[in-house]
């Protein structure tokens, strides 16, 4: 995206040019929204003769790539990398619903697009290209007090929602990607995405970044309850690919194919278990969540308009791996699967919280 959008958005400019400058973002982030959701053909090529980089997207040999990445490896739904159990839907999908009906935003409820919900990375992007154009139109139209009021909803777009996930999934698609023509759309989004981050400072860290330790995980825990951590992004702070469970497992020769779901995760961590070769298999994503809490500390200094965000990352991937770190199969309890829900209200949870873990209970906490 480097070649002719981002360039013409670094020149020097004056007041005069902000609604030209807010277009040519508006353009480069419904172009991005749109390269996602829309599957490789003409219609596509048609619309890249500007950009030549990208043109390979336009060929429909692409789609093989599309449906693998897009479609099947990494589907970029918030509620995926945002929800507790790393399923897609509910709750989370619902609160962007929620925020596309408050800026005016309907192409969700349209029809345009085979999505399976709102929380759709392509969405998001297309939204937030909606506002920018609100922004120009303001300014076009002399009104300084309705771009601000853009700008606002922009970063609240971003505070809210796009920026807080949108980056490890650009992440774990551009693994996935491997080098495909689709790997040039991921840098771009990227790069594209840095850049807003920067403009708007959404969530950022004024002063010197402090990363708060995680607490010390709970140790009594079963295959289930283990799986489920991985799996979910949110959780975890990483992503737990198929590929990175395939190649695990291929250490210990046990039975995975690339193909096979990652809701398998909990068999192949109970026949570890029972091996007794849990450690190692562990020990690969050991070094990822290791990996990723570099990469999320390094992106706090980075990308100071996003400091928090990427703060509470590194904490996650950071836990993740102390967690694993220090699991063996003695550890790991069937019984301990079992989990109740409690609703705990009043002025104090935490002191309630920590009545239970006394108790010998481990507490995952959910605001």
């Amino acid at each position: 995206m480097s070649e002719p959008f981002a360039a013409q958005i670094d020149e020097p400019f004056d007041v005069s040019d902000l609604g030209e400058r807010a277009r040519m973002r508006s353009a480069v982030a419904g172009l991005c929204g749109w390269l996602l959701l829309a599957e490789p053909g003409p219609e596509i090529a048609d619309q890249l003769g500007a950009l030549p980089s990208l043109l390979p997207l336009g060929d429909p040999a692409a789609a093989v790539d599309y449906e693998r990445i897009v479609l099947r490896e990494v589907p970029p739904y918030e509620s995926i990398f945002r929800s507790d159990d790393g399923q897609r839907g509910g709750p989370v999908s619902a609160r962007v619903a929620d925020s596309f009906d408050e800026i005016g935003f309907a192409e969700h409820l349209d029809g345009s697009w085979r999505v399976a919900g709102p929380d759709h990375l392509g969405l998001e992007l297309r939204a937030h290209a909606h506002l920018i154009s609100n922004e120009a139109s303001a300014w076009e139209n002399g009104r300084a007090d309705h771009a601000a009021e853009a700008v606002e909803s922009q970063r609240r777009l971003l505070s809210d929602h796009l920026a807080t996930w949108s980056g490890v999934a650009i992440d774990a698609l551009a693994e996935a990607a491997d080098g495909s023509v689709y790997s040039v759309l991921f840098s771009a989004l990227a790069e594209f995405l840095e850049r807003e981050i920067e403009i708007l400072r959404p969530a950022a860290i004024l002063s010197a970044p402090m990363v708060a330790p995680g607490r010390d995980r709970p140790s009594s825990m079963g295959p289930g309850r283990l799986a489920r951590h991985l799996l979910s992004c949110e959780r975890s702070g990483i992503w737990l690919s198929r590929r990175s469970i395939a190649e695990a497992a291929d250490r210990l020769g046990f039975p995975w194919r690339p193909m096979d779901g990652r809701s398998n995760l909990q068999s192949l961590i109970s026949a570890a278990r029972d091996a007794d070769e849990l450690s190692e298999l562990l020990e690969p994503w050991v070094a990822l969540a290791e990996r990723s809490a570099l990469i999320y500390a390094a992106r706090i200094d980075a990308q100071p308009g996003a400091g928090v965000i990427w703060a509470s990352w590194h904490e996650r991937a950071t836990s993740t791996a102390r967690l694993l770190g220090g699991l063996a199969g003695d550890h790991l309890d069937d019984r301990a699967d079992t989990e109740v829900v409690v609703r705990i209200t009043g002025g104090d949870p935490q002191r309630a919280i920590g009545l239970i873990e006394d108790a010998g209970y481990a507490v995952d906490h959910l605001e």
